[in-house]
């Protein structure tokens, strides 16, 4: 039963997708050139597979909340306990609340609003822990002390304050860190005129770079890294941010023509010094094209990578496996093909440390 459920979303993921991309602000409709037959099959398919996600999030839900202010709806939260406070508190993006403390609720899975306010905050991974002034509430604490083991391509879904799931996508990349000091860099700058969706061409190689060590030159066309073949720049830099510095890694690449490799020993991108090369700034460009992405998103010391499209305020819900099992707490989309996802043991080992105050995390020590 389980292997056609996970059939049934495969058949259907993008039929979904299409139609949740569906977006007022986007300026435009991205089922137009369907007629009404087809529209309506892919809303009936996109009904149907929420409606099965609902088993998934149940238990969840029960740990899940909203969070508001008198403004605007800011994003989700899980009830979690932690060493550091006697109560059940309520774990969330950080950034997304900091600017509307003093005005802070929630709703419970129950349609309770509650006064809540932010005791502590863990900038590193962008996260804030509220308190709640009914100490009667029936929220439930989510358990953190199960490890859930992902594949690439495994499905997850979100769930909400009321029992259902907010959207759903795959594993793209396995947790990794998102620290400029901890991720491989290259030191090439990329060119983005061709579009025939194969191999990428180096405009520029920064001196003494990890490229220019392992004798890459501009001009030269990267065919593969490690056995990947590269059909573009977005590809390619999702490839190397995989990479560690000094992780030795296999180029393929064309020169004038002749087939080269050459073997890169990744360095590291906080060693570059540069004003931001025109290339990053364009490719910043296009992978927030048709989407808005949270203003926090990178930079983070743990995150698993997912293909899910979700709101800015769609942060700090959990993550579900088909299984119903905790994944993680969503930190950011980053672009129209990247959401992070802080993992479970991430936020467990965070929480063994005392989070600073509120004064701290928004003055520094002054």
């Amino acid at each position: 039963m389980k292997r056609l459920f996970i059939l049934t979303i495969f058949f259907t993921i993008g039929a979904l997708q299409l139609a949740s991309a569906q977006n007022p602000r986007m300026g435009y409709d991205p089922l137009s050139n369907l007629d009404r037959s087809e529209k309506k099959l892919l809303q009936d398919q996109a009904l149907n597979i929420f409606s099965s996600l609902k088993q998934p999030v149940t238990e969840i839900s029960k740990s899940t909340v909203t969070i508001g202010h008198p403004s605007k709806r800011l994003a989700f939260g899980i009830t979690i306990k932690s060493p550091h406070h006697e109560n059940a508190v309520i774990l969330t993006k950080w950034s997304e609340v900091a600017n509307y403390r003093s005005r802070l609720f929630i709703t419970t899975p129950s349609n309770q609003r509650l006064a809540a306010q932010i005791s502590g905050v863990y900038p590193e991974h962008d996260l804030a822990l509220l308190t709640i002034n009914d100490t009667q509430s029936e929220l439930q604490a989510l358990s953190l002390n199960h490890d859930v083991e992902l594949k690439l391509g495994d499905f997850i879904t979100l769930a909400r304050h009321d029992g259902t799931a907010e959207g759903f996508g795959v594993i793209s990349v396995k947790s990794r860190n998102l620290k400029e000091g901890s991720k491989g860099y290259l030191g090439v700058q990329m060119n983005f005129q061709n579009d025939q969706g194969k191999g990428v061409t180096l405009d520029a190689i920064l001196p003494n770079s990890a490229a220019d060590l392992a004798g890459l030159r501009a001009g030269d066309e990267l065919v593969s890294i490690d056995g990947t073949d590269l059909s573009g720049p977005i590809e390619m830099r999702n490839l190397l941010q995989r990479l560690s510095p000094g992780e030795k890694v296999k180029i393929r690449y064309k020169r004038l023509g002749e087939s080269k490799s050459t073997t890169v020993i990744m360095g590291s991108r906080a060693d570059d010094k540069r004003p931001q090369p025109i290339s990053t700034q364009r490719m910043n460009h296009m992978e927030k094209m048709g989407t808005s992405p949270n203003y926090v998103r990178s930079n983070f010391p743990n995150v698993i990578q997912t293909d899910m499209p979700i709101e800015p305020y769609d942060v700090g819900s959990a993550a579900v496996n088909l299984d119903g099992e905790f994944v993680g707490l969503t930190i950011a989309r980053a672009s129209r093909i990247k959401t992070y996802i802080i993992p479970a043991i991430a936020i467990r080992e965070m929480l063994k440390a005392k989070p600073i105050s509120v004064e701290q995390a928004l003055y520094g020590n002054r």
